[in-house]
């Protein structure tokens, strides 16, 4: 039995965004016009409150609008804005958008719009669209086009979202762009070339319905199937799910979807479709089914019929699951909440967002270096892990690093100066994919105390040592698919080990991209779904020309490490800028470029935030140890230093050089920068001070609801100039303030609030009113790292 939507989503129900002054009984606070003349807020007629906005456009040949303020949204958010309107017998015309915005400021696309019919009674306008990779925010506007005239009234707009969706169609919008001419981590049928004039093309330009990416397919044969299959992403028997896609059907009359679902050895054993129905534009299709008994995976196919003969284009698939579930509003006591992403974030006004990158220390932050050319350990590099010791006999802090022929190991008192305590030769002789502590491990244990990921014949598998020296297979471990990269952390909150995966295995290579695995014992693992990959954004920040021998540049993931911290995950994600390609359509290991270090927030490991793309470590200038290739460590090491303030490290490994770019590159003209050789180093932060809201004057900070573990509110906050200081405002779910918590009660923070941060206090008291509510920060300049209620 097919399922519908409504079914498949009932999991999941939208909760509602805080929309300012959504009925105008406050005048046009928190709306901007484009023309003051034309608007103005009346009382009648007025749909519900006491206010209402008039529209009244004079002109066939510009528009008149009023757009809200801006609202954080997360990248796949699907986000339905809702407003009444009533037209008059004075003209016609009338239309809501919702509108998605990036970092920049640049309204992206898609724009979805809702168009008034002719009517003289109050109707609702409602625009639904998913929120693109690109963008930050998202507003409503309400608009009479250039090309109407006439009186329209707008009341009681309203915004609700579902979370991002926990399945994900690899390559969903064709922006990767490692092969031109079909689209990587898909598969084509009824078809044996590629090129303009095969079936199934990717191309792209501004028709896409997102991005610039989409397939074409075009179907000239009555009796052959053509269609493009999508990689296979894992799912659960019993599962709900319903796939959508933009199609725009160009001629003819045979697109469809298909939602396949299938077993453990790939073959189909559950199928739903729905043909493409006509129309004219972009319009969004969707299929439901229910995973039977058997199902491992499911995957997506765009379709030309059997029978059918036509053009289609194809865009933007996605991924809805009845185990979707909302994000959960509850913070664990003490647990600080950073500003790295927007998940907890509902909008922010008159402020801008700010990775700060750590501060090296002497030497330029190097800790480890080379032992010299041909020897053992000629280039010592990330990945690896530092973990501080715990118990007695452990060194203050051990590190396990990739060398040139395997893992090497190293000791420290202080985390600065290091020593391979003699050691001549590998702890182990590949290299190290994460070590984790055990946390059942204690002192007189039988359980090994120590965990290794590690790299064999295509496959992770897990290590075990009890002293981090001497390692040996985990008993029945079973190995995970994957290549070359992967890093291995344990997340304390879920009582589980996570492990970030290079995907790729199998010519025709995709792009790198990381997939998740989730395992309780280190031994069996789940099946591994798309996690992180670059995008478009990432793609615009390699300078203009930087591409080799004719090559557009563009980014994928090396590898990204995911680790709890507080609140949420954080990732450090290794941004591969790729120059060149020798091999395109082949095995990618001797594409040409440099790396560099970013940082991205999660709640779920799956769906990430990163509104500012800074790098999170600063490669030096060129000519410099680390200017070339950056890799990260697989967590962060938090210390207490003399004066008691607490410091956060990261190590990292750097090659001066692009990858792989030797002398024959460099004369071939694919690359300028010789590879090696490589180093480890180290950055530091003051704790949680990875990123900021950061104020030149006044701003203000909203949270979606919360509810605190703990009733005592603290703020990482540092003034930027003498006068500076942050109010802590708590608001009801719909908010309103609370009395007593308003922002004239609460008591100004002027010092520097370093980890784990200053109390705030309200003229009543300093404690958190029970149950759900939202915090509103008020900065007067300065910056804001993150929040905690312990």
């Amino acid at each position: 039995m097919i399922a519908t939507e409504n079914q498949a989503l009932a999991a999941v129900t939208p909760a509602a965004r805080l929309l300012g002054n959504p009925g105008f009984e406050s005048g046009l606070s928190n709306w901007t016009t484009d023309n003051a003349g034309a608007t103005a807020v009346v009382t009648s007629p007025v749909h519900g409150g006491s206010g209402a906005v008039r529209i009244t456009d004079t002109s066939t040949t510009s528009g008149v609008s009023v757009r809200s303020a801006h609202l954080a949204v997360l990248p796949g958010e699907e986000i339905t804005a809702s407003i009444w309107a009533q037209q008059t017998a004075a003209g016609a015309g009338g239309s809501l958008y919702l509108e998605f915005w990036n970092a920049a400021g640049s309204r992206t696309t898609p724009v979805v719009a809702a168009d008034a019919a002719t009517s003289t009674a109050w109707q609702k306008l409602t625009a639904v669209g998913t929120v693109p990779e690109d963008a930050v925010t998202a507003t409503v506007l309400a608009y009479t086009s250039w090309a109407d005239n006439g009186v329209t009234y707008w009341d009681d707009a309203a915004v609700a979202a579902l979370p991002p969706p926990l399945r994900k169609v690899p390559n969903a919008s064709f922006e990767e762009r490692r092969n031109t001419e079909v689209p990587t981590q898909w598969t084509s049928t009824g078809q044996s070339c590629a090129g303009p004039s095969c079936p199934v093309q990717l191309l792209r330009g501004t028709v896409a319905h997102g991005g610039t990416g989409y397939v074409l397919i075009n179907d000239t044969s009555a009796d052959e199937a053509i269609s493009v299959l999508s990689d296979a992403v894992p799912v659960s028997v019993g599962e709900t799910i319903t796939a959508s896609a933009f199609a725009h059907r160009l001629s003819g009359d045979g697109a469809r979807i298909y939602l396949e679902f299938r077993d453990s050895a790939g073959t189909r054993i559950g199928v739903h479709d729905t043909v493409v129905p006509a129309g004219s534009g972009w319009q969004k299709v969707k299929v439901s089914g229910t995973a039977p008994s058997g199902t491992t995976t499911l995957t997506v196919r765009l379709y030309g019929d059997l029978a059918g003969v036509g053009q289609a284009r194809w865009d933007d698939v996605e991924l809805r699951s009845s185990a979707d579930t909302a994000d959960s509003a509850t913070l664990a006591a003490g647990a600080p909440v950073l500003f790295v992403g927007d998940q907890r974030v509902e909008s922010y006004t008159g402020v801008e967002r700010v990775v700060h990158p750590g501060t090296k220390g002497a030497n330029d932050g190097r800790v480890l270096t080379g032992t010299g050319a041909g020897t053992w350990d000629a280039n010592p590099r990330m990945g690896g892990t530092v973990l501080p010791g715990i118990f007695p006999g452990e060194p203050a802090f051990t590190m396990w690093y990739q060398t040139s022929t395997g893992t090497g190991r190293a000791i420290s008192n202080d985390g600065i100066t290091w020593s391979r305590d003699g050691r001549t030769s590998t702890v182990y002789s590949g290299g190290p994919q994460g070590v984790v502590r055990n946390p059942a491990w204690v002192p007189g244990a039988t359980v090994p105390k120590f965990f290794m990921m590690a790299a064999e014949n295509m496959t992770y598998i897990g290590k075990q040592s009890n002293d981090g020296i001497t390692w040996s297979a985990v008993p029945g471990a079973r190995g995970i698919p994957g290549f070359d990269v992967a890093t291995a952390t344990y997340d304390p909150a879920t009582r589980r080990f996570v492990a970030m995966i290079k995907n790729q295995l199998n010519a025709p290579y995709g792009p790198r991209t990381t997939w998740v695995s989730y395992s309780t014992d280190f031994k069996t693992w789940t099946t591994p779904s798309p996690s992180f990959a670059a995008d478009l954004v990432d793609d615009a920040r390699i300078p203009a020309g930087a591409g080799r021998l004719g090559t557009t540049a563009w980014s994928e993931v090396y590898g990204m490490p995911a680790i709890r911290y507080g609140d949420q995950y954080l990732g450090v994600p290794w941004i591969f800028d790729i120059v060149y390609s020798p091999n395109p359509f082949g095995n990618p290991g001797t594409d040409k470029g440099r790396s560099h270090l970013g940082v991205a927030a999660s709640r779920d490991l799956v769906n990430w935030s990163r509104p500012d793309r800074g790098d999170l470590v600063a490669p030096g200038p060129a000519g410099s140890w680390d200017y070339g290739f950056n890799l990260s460590s697989n967590g962060f090491v938090t210390v207490t230093l003399p004066d008691g303030t607490s410091q956060t490290r990261l190590y990292y490994g750097a090659f001066s050089g692009e990858h792989l770019c030797d002398s024959a590159a460099i004369n071939a003209g694919q690359c300028t920068t010789p590879y090696g050789p490589s180093n480890v180093g180290m950055v530091s932060w003051p704790t949680d001070r990875f990123a900021s809201f950061h104020a030149d004057g006044a701003g203000v900070v909203t949270t979606r609801p919360l509810t605190a573990a703990g009733n005592a509110l603290t703020v990482n906050y540092k003034p930027a100039a003498a006068g500076d200081s942050l109010r802590a405002e708590v608001l009801d779910v719909n908010g309103n303030p609370i009395p007593g918590y308003a922002a004239a009660d609460s008591i100004p923070v002027t010092t520097d609030a370093l980890a784990p941060g200053v109390r705030v206090a309200w003229t009543g008291g300093n404690t958190l009113p029970a149950g759900a509510v939202r915090l509103r920060f008020h900065l007067d300049g300065g910056d804001l790292y993150s929040f905690a209620a312990n």
